[in-house]
């Protein structure tokens, strides 16, 4: 996943389940406190508005305006309100949570994804 898919999804984690505490993987998994999710849109309506959120937030970070993103929604099949409710939430976006947004991708993007190495001296050890 590139920087911006994990930060898109990260967020739509926040705004739908109210996790603040989520970190996306490279290969898209999302940990939690308590579990390691990875999203199955097709199968779980919940997954489905986690990544329907993530890619609206994604195209409108491309320059998609947000009347043709709840446009294409609704060509895509879902229901008006759905395509509603998504349309609401990115234009009651603010300011600040798109700079967060970026700031977050810029993040990702410097995040390899990789162990951190373990320290061969512990802190006060002599």
């Amino acid at each position: 996943m590139t920087p911006t898919d994990r930060a898109c999804l990260q967020y739509a984690v926040h705004v739908a389940l109210g996790l603040d505490h989520a970190y996306v993987t490279p290969d898209g998994a999302c940990v939690m406190v308590d579990s390691i999710d990875r999203f199955d849109p097709s199968s779980n309506p919940l997954d489905a508005v986690i990544t329907t959120l993530a890619q609206m937030m994604k195209l409108h970070l491309e320059g998609v305006g947000f009347g043709e993103l709840r446009n294409d929604l609704l060509r895509s099949g879902v229901r008006e309100q759905f395509a509603n409710r998504v349309h609401d939430h990115l234009v009651d976006v603010s300011v600040e949570e798109w700079a967060a947004l970026r700031a977050r991708i810029r993040w990702y993007g410097d995040d390899t994804g990789e162990p951190l190495p373990a320290s061969t001296e512990v802190q006060g050890e002599s």
